[in-house]
């Protein structure tokens, strides 16, 4: 039990631990920003001070009684302003550091008043150090740590407040005039108080407190936690999926997490002489070039709900259907098509520019087949990706390549064919045999104007 319990507080406290550098940072500013919110609303705290010292007038019947209120509260707001220029204008750990002296002097103010409104209307009884209303004053500078995002000024606010009511207790017991009883109505009512009471519940209250805005801070900072894993992923998976799947896919990691087998239909490109056109051409320049043809096929295959497989030098590779397949038999494969003209319209679009420029035409092949394949993530433990392999996979790479022998931009198999209704406006091409395979298949060509 106690163990659990240790545990489950070291897991609050060293919450920071599990952030990474970059949130750390982050984390540190928007602790500065905190930092500064909490000052500026110190001064709405300080207006509040100042009411219930009017609301006091009556009961301040001397010029010691005036200077107590007033003098405490100037103070808090000397306090104020300095904690607000140093955040403004140090730099380094004096920021930090001065969170700590700013609560000590609060607690300190607080202590001090409670103590002078002793001399003042206590009647020699100490026990108006442990019943005073005023103790509710210790709470303020626990609030103000609220706004940091801070454990250890919560901590350190609760210890000042545990030093200045025990040292209260402690004076109280010592002196002679200080009545102890188990009367509660003396307790509440009169001038006695009940030690075992004064001991425990105050300080037991405001530990309760300590737990809970703690508790609140680290639910804060799992919460950014949280989001930023999610926010990272998002951006990670919008590389290779559309921005629905990105949605879906984040709503419900599993869907990538484990492996099946499922009919996917596989898109296959490649920019026909590539060797050639990227030899005279400098690392810069062809990083360059690569990067605007990725972005703008890319762009036309998550137009059509298609995700992005991976790059193979100038080749693309292009899944519809994964994670998940559609629910309308023959979507994945009319994507695919469609995906596929809206790239050779992209890639004309791009060659009338180069074309301008006085740049050279860039040609690509492309070419589709549907079937089963096993989808997953793939790799080891230091790297995994999300991935399809098979045979179906290997056809449609090697029914792009049929496209150098053909003489065409663009071919679909016969599946693909069929699962698209088998149009017209297509030609059919009997009997090809692809590369590294014995089995003769026939493909189709969109049929030239």
């Amino acid at each position: 039990m106690f163990h659990s319990l240790v545990k489950a507080v070291r897991s609050v406290y060293c919450i920071r631990d599990q952030f990474p550098k970059y949130m750390s940072e982050l984390l540190s500013q928007e602790e500065q920003m905190g930092a500064l919110f909490a000052v500026r609303f110190r001064y709405v705290i300080g207006l509040a001070l100042v009411a219930s010292a009017v609301a006091n007038l009556s009961n301040t019947d001397s010029v010691y009684g005036y200077l107590v209120n007033y003098v405490a509260i100037t103070l808090y707001f000397i306090n104020t302003f300095v904690h607000a220029q140093i955040l403004k204008k140090s730099k380094g750990h004096w920021r930090t550091k001065y969170d700590y002296i700013s609560l000590f002097i609060d607690n300190l103010l607080v202590t001090v008043t409670i103590f002078n409104w002793y001399i003042l209307k206590g009647d020699g009884n100490p026990n108006f150090l442990v019943k005073t209303p005023l103790v509710v004053f210790y709470l303020l500078p626990l609030s103000l740590s609220l706004f940091q995002y801070r454990f250890s000024l919560v901590n350190f606010s609760f210890v000042c407040f545990l030093f200045s009511y025990y040292g209260f207790l402690f004076y109280a017991l010592l002196d002679k005039n200080s009545v102890s009883s188990f009367d509660w109505h003396q307790y509440v009512l009169g001038d006695q108080i009940i030690l075992s009471d004064a001991l425990v519940t105050k300080p037991t209250v405001y530990l309760v407190l300590v737990f809970a805005i703690s508790y609140a801070i680290f639910r804060s900072l799992r919460m950014l936690l949280k989001f930023a894993a999610a926010e990272s992923q998002k951006t990670t998976l919008s590389r290779y999926f559309s921005p629905d799947l990105v949605s879906e896919i984040v709503s419900e990691p599993e869907v990538i997490a484990k492996g099946k087998r499922q009919k996917v239909t596989v898109l296959f490109s490649d920019i026909r002489g590539f060797t050639q056109f990227s030899e005279p051409m400098d690392p810069e320049s062809l990083s360059i070039f690569l990067t605007e043809f990725r972005r703008r096929m890319v762009r036309a295959i998550f137009q059509y709900g298609g995700s992005l497989d991976k790059f193979i030098g100038d080749a693309v590779m292009a899944t519809f259907g994964t994670p998940s397949p559609s629910e309308n038999p023959g979507e994945d494969s009319k994507n695919a098509v469609l995906a596929a003209k809206a790239m050779l319209d992209e890639l004309n679009t791009w060659n009338l520019e180069r074309k301008k420029n006085g740049e050279s035409e860039i040609k690509i092949g492309i070419g589709i087949h549907t079937g089963e394949v096993f989808c997953g993530s793939i790799g080891s433990e230091e790297r995994m990706e999300y991935t399809v392999i098979g045979d179906t996979v290997n056809t449609a790479s090697r029914i792009e390549s049929a496209c150098k022998d053909l003489g065409v931009t663009f071919l679909i198999s016969e599946a693909v064919w069929l699962e698209i209704s088998s149009p017209t406006g297509w030609d059919k091409k009997a009997d090809v045999t692809l590369s590294g395979r014995e089995q003769k298949i026939h493909l189709y060509a969109p049929s030239r104007p």
